[in-house]
């Protein structure tokens, strides 16, 4: 009988642990019982802390070469994080248009899929910048001749339109983030 009583017990304290992993980090919980200080693990201070949203500033594009064939656009992003704890970039897309007509698409990393080893991702400190390039490779299929003569003659007027993907991951808690941009040069 004893044997059953302290097995039960033993599944009830486990229990219990996971309600506490699985709900206090999104709760609010935390934020109600503790004061963030100097000497708050960085881990606890992520889950206590409300996260800014990323800032996305255009630095501007560039052809840097045109045929008849393909093309190659740079592009720049300035990335700030606002925040007390270091943001993980996963991925930029966007969309390219030049003269109103979709002509590709530009992407730098790639979306978290559970491990570090296998994804390419950007950490941003606290309170810093960084500026990514993207070299986006863009074909000539033949439908826009005035777009692709404008690109050419360096004359397009180009629109950037996409989404940076973000996270907190942390070791008691992640949660993901988008923001959403559009841009004009």
């Amino acid at each position: 009988m004893e044997k059953k009583i302290f097995l039960y017990a033993a599944v009830g304290v486990i229990i219990a642990i996971l309600g506490v992993v699985a709900i206090l980090p999104s709760s609010g919980v935390l934020k109600n019982m503790f004061t963030p200080n100097a000497s708050t693990p960085t881990a606890l201070t992520s889950v206590m802390t409300e996260v800014k949203p990323l800032g996305i500033q255009f630095n501007g594009s560039s052809i840097s070469s045109v045929g008849d064939r393909d093309a190659t656009i740079e592009t720049k992003f300035n990335l700030t994080n606002p925040n007390d704890n270091t943001l993980i970039i996963e991925m930029v897309t966007y969309d390219i248009y030049a003269n109103g007509v979709t002509i590709g698409h530009g992407q730098y990393g790639q979306r978290y899929d559970g491990t570090w080893e296998s994804s390419s991702y950007l950490p941003l400190t606290q309170h810093n910048s960084e500026i990514i390039t993207v070299d986006t490779q863009i074909v000539n299929d033949g439908n826009n001749p005035q777009v692709w003569s404008a690109l050419q003659n360096h004359a397009a007027k180009f629109r950037f339109n996409g989404t940076a993907y973000y996270s907190t991951h942390s070791a008691f808690a992640g949660q993901s983030y988008t923001k959403d941009f559009d841009f004009l040069q």
